[in-house]
């Protein structure tokens, strides 16, 4: 699992009343950098004309990252927050001119920046930025692995995420660096740069997790957060029995938020890191599994289903998840 920071926060008042802190501040940060590179991504598409791939980076925000961070936004936000996807979906179907939507997207940005403005003064802390940096990486790093295979893109949608995301981490590097030690403020920079290198020339993946990995133990010693190993495919499956398992439970209790919230933990923190190897095994139980874990079960979730019919479709992903974990040799 991704690390968790351990930096106090300070409040923010908004109209007298102190705002709760996220629960995890870096996760809720790199979250919304997600949204942002999706929305980079669609622009680029929009103004190249490919509306089809611009919908599909849009459909990532609204559809799954929202849910991540809804518990941590202010009631204000969440109503702005919808109202932008509203916007920017309606815009698309439209399609209407690029200015356009690069109008709607950019009142989006102005939301997430006021969003970000609610970690106060952890906002500007370079241990903070840091943490952020280096998961924005690992991300990234995910995004291509899934995206390039053997020097050729074998995933648009998922390589122009790893270009977004580098960039979204490049320029919280830019904005941070002046509070970085020299050498690993040097270090950094020289890492970023071959990353973005890497993926330009859809180089070996190896390559890139080198540069990476660099970039991520540089951070880590301006953190004085040690980086987490990379989980084992048995965890991440582990993890994913867990959650899942606890969204029945939730739902019988009638805490669908929180039922949600699993399903989200299962999909984005667990089984986006097993796409790429069980793509490699089995293309068509990996992209049933996705849909399943990323669209199917949390549509099922807001039809308010009964409890029993819930966990009928649960224990049917979780057959699913016990092919694929024997697949892996896991």
């Amino acid at each position: 699992m991704k690390p968790f920071t351990a930096l106090a926060l300070l409040g923010l008042s908004l109209t007298s009343a102190a705002l709760a802190a996220p629960k995890d501040p870096v996760q809720f940060a790199v979250f919304l950098e997600q949204m942002r590179g999706h929305y980079d991504a669609s622009l680029l598409n929009y103004r190249n004309g490919d509306l089809t791939l611009a919908a599909k980076h849009a459909k990532h925000p609204a559809n799954e990252l929202y849910a991540a961070v809804r518990s941590d936004l202010t009631p204000a936000l969440q109503h702005k927050f919808l109202a932008d996807y509203a916007h920017i979906n309606q815009t698309l179907a439209l399609k209407k001119p690029y200015v356009e939507y690069q109008k709607v997207v950019n009142a989006f940005y102005a939301d997430v920046d006021a969003a970000l403005a609610t970690l106060g003064a952890t906002r500007n802390d370079p241990k903070f930025a840091a943490q952020v940096i280096a998961q924005i990486l690992e991300d990234a790093e995910q995004e291509y692995e899934e995206g390039v295979e053997g020097g050729r893109v074998i995933n648009l949608a998922e390589y122009q995420d790893a270009i977004y995301y580098v960039a979204r981490a490049r320029s919280w590097f830019d904005r941070n660096a002046r509070g970085f030690p020299q050498r690993q403020r040097d270090v950094t920079a020289q890492a970023l740069r071959d990353t973005a290198a890497v993926i330009a020339r859809k180089g070996d993946l190896k390559a890139l997790e080198k540069v990476i990995d660099q970039a991520k133990v540089e951070l880590s010693e301006i953190s004085g957060v040690q980086q987490a190993a990379k989980s084992s495919n048995a965890t991440y499956f582990a993890n994913i029995d867990r959650l899942l398992a606890a969204a029945k439970a939730h739902y019988a209790g009638g805490m669908a938020d929180d039922a949600e919230e699993a399903l989200i933990d299962a999909y984005l923190e667990n089984f986006e890191y097993l796409e790429s190897p069980l793509a490699k095994q089995d293309r068509a139980l990996e992209t049933k599994l996705e849909k399943t874990l990323r669209e199917d079960l949390r549509a099922l979730l807001k039809s308010q289903p009964s409890a029993q019919k819930f966990n009928a479709a649960v224990d049917a992903a979780l057959a699913d998840l016990k092919k694929a974990r024997a697949l892996l040799g896991e």
